[in-house]
């Protein structure tokens, strides 16, 4: 019979010898029994938001962020891609830590040092650069933004 794992005492080395050396999948998935669920997307945002004491309107007034299309975001009817989760995090002064965790809740690659333009956003991230300060040092670098500014100073994706 397969020995069940508690989430606590079960680390990935110990996961990946269980994957290995199982011979029917049923034996790997008891090892997610009764373990707390991966956190939720917009509920890791929301929490986000209130530890950095950001209302959804200062996100979006900030991020340039459509206010429909914020809302989705926020109420899980929507997953945003990976440059509208690096502007509300900017936005939110979030650290590198929760940036990394949104954008992988969100099915988006985490920010990645050997790539030129993540680690421009890490810089902006660890230097508590505005979204705008973020995105300049981003053209500055030869680099995609994360938005073109309208000439009316509205931020698009």
């Amino acid at each position: 019979m397969p020995q069940r794992h508690e989430k606590k005492d079960i680390t990935t080395s110990q996961l990946l010898s269980i994957i290995k050396k199982s011979n029917d999948f049923s034996e790997v998935t008891n090892t997610y029994h009764n373990q707390e669920e991966e956190p939720i997307f917009c509920h890791f945002l929301y929490h986000t938001m209130q530890k950095h004491d950001k209302a959804p309107t200062d996100v979006i007034v900030e991020s340039g962020i459509e206010r429909s299309y914020f809302y989705h975001v926020l109420s899980g009817q929507k997953t945003p891609g990976r440059n509208m989760v690096l502007r509300i995090c900017l936005c939110l002064s979030a650290t590198l830590t929760e940036t990394n965790q949104l954008l992988r809740l969100a099915r988006q690659g985490i920010l990645y040092p050997k790539v030129k333009r993540d680690a421009a956003i890490i810089f902006a991230i660890e230097k508590k650069y505005s979204m705008q300060q973020a995105n300049q040092l981003l053209i500055q670098e030869g680099e995609l933004p994360l938005y073109k500014e309208n000439r009316g100073g509205n931020k698009n994706p």
